[in-house]
């Protein structure tokens, strides 16, 4: 764990899980697996067996595991195809805001959790990432184009859905319901931080011809930060909500 991207926010997570001996869990929306990873390190003799799902299996081929983890192909859009009471424990990170039908995933995940279970949904508010540069407009602009902007594997985005997460468990009545709010702040602008990351991934708004950025405004972007870091003046924020549920 020593190297993973998340393990600041990973840490505020797991200061929230609590897991039964002999849990069996499950990860909706796990990517290339790395937080499943972390909870398997964070929580070795509590783990029974885990799963984790996503609508690809294209960033599953790198991933290295074995042992109690499972990895599986499942759209989450879509009923769970798990069993009523098969989990202790279900986790979920930047998924939500892509799913269609919110309402009916959250009674999904009351379905397959065990009585007493516990999920943790953490979800980044998109509208709420901030950069500081000298072109206000234009970096509102770029962060807003890119929270807005669905891609085309989505089946929905929602932009706001740190800040909603909250609601839609909470409005069910199937989950005693708590909320957080963790926020990873950088002052440097570089390969390998968060901030430098997002800011190569808007790039796609213009090199897919979305209209929302073009490409004279995308080098203006990135110019605004090298300024700002060159002047120490840089700073990136990102706030992720972590929404815990126990099922009632």
């Amino acid at each position: 764990m020593e190297n993973f991207k998340y393990k600041t926010l990973f840490e505020a997570i797991s200061e929230q899980t609590d897991l039964p001996d002999n849990a069996v869990i499950a990860d909706l929306g796990c990517k290339d697996a790395n937080f499943l990873l972390a909870f398997q390190e964070a929580f070795p003799d509590k783990i029974k067996s885990a799963v984790g799902v996503d609508i690809t299996d294209k960033r599953f081929k790198d991933v290295k595991y074995g042992k109690p983890i499972k990895l599986k192909i499942m759209n989450c859009s879509k009923k769970l195809k798990f069993k009523d009471n098969t989990f202790d424990f279900v986790f979920t990170k930047d998924m939500f805001e892509c799913v269609s039908d919110k309402d009916f995933l959250v009674s999904e995940i009351y379905r397959v959790l065990k009585p007493g279970g516990v999920v943790i949904s953490v979800n980044c508010d998109w509208d709420s990432v901030t950069y500081n540069g000298e072109n206000k407009q234009l970096i509102s602009k770029a962060l807003h184009a890119y929270a807005v902007t669905k891609q085309p594997w989505m089946d929905d985005l929602d932009s706001w859905i740190g800040r909603r997460m909250y609601g839609f468990f909470n409005r069910s009545n199937l989950f005693e319901s708590s909320v957080s709010v963790y926020n990873i702040v950088e002052t440097e602008y570089a390969e390998g931080t968060f901030g430098y990351g997002l800011s190569t991934d808007i790039a796609w708004l213009y090199e897919e011809k979305t209209g929302a950025l073009n490409e004279e405004e995308y080098k203006e972007f990135i110019n605004n930060l090298k300024s700002a870091q060159n002047k120490g003046m840089y700073i990136f924020s990102k706030p992720y909500y972590i929404y815990k549920g126990i099922k009632k």
